[in-house]
């Protein structure tokens, strides 16, 4: 009751918190439809995406829309979440994290050092029996057209 009285009294009308100035809050979306709806419109800062996400294909077609800004994490409660607006004193955090991300998961060279190790060049038998098979008959028909 005291703090309506004091509304009208500092002639607020009524205003939020009594005319009082708050700050704004993080802007934090989550939801696989609101996630890309604002990739799309470029409006997300990063993106973190959950890893055990069932099914995967939830969240694969994000992965090309936003290059720069993907983070693949633990997650537990959602498929995606993203950061729309930053207060100005987190913004140097936001980009220090940012970096660290894209220096340690999205650069060429990391991705291909942590992701495309298939087998180490290693056939299996069937494999090496077709090629030998087949440079066999190489071998002999070289040798009919030599001579």
């Amino acid at each position: 009751c005291s703090r309506l009285k004091e509304a009208e009294a500092s002639g607020s009308n009524g205003t939020k918190n009594c005319g009082i100035p708050t700050k704004w809050p993080l802007v934090l979306q989550a939801g696989i439809n609101t996630v890309t709806t604002l990739v799309e419109n470029k409006k997300a800062q990063l993106v973190v995406i959950a890893h055990d996400v069932d099914p995967i294909e939830l969240v694969v077609f994000l992965l090309p829309h936003a290059p720069p800004k993907k983070c693949i994490i633990k997650g537990k409660t959602c498929t995606c979440v993203t950061f729309t607006q930053v207060n100005p004193v987190g913004k140097g955090v936001l980009d220090k994290l940012m970096k660290a991300v894209n220096t340690n998961y999205n650069c060429n060279e990391k991705y291909n050092e942590i992701c495309c190790h298939w087998g180490g060049n290693i056939l299996d038998p069937k494999s090496v029996a077709h090629i030998a098979k087949l440079e066999k008959a190489k071998a002999k028909e070289l040798a009919t057209k030599l001579g």
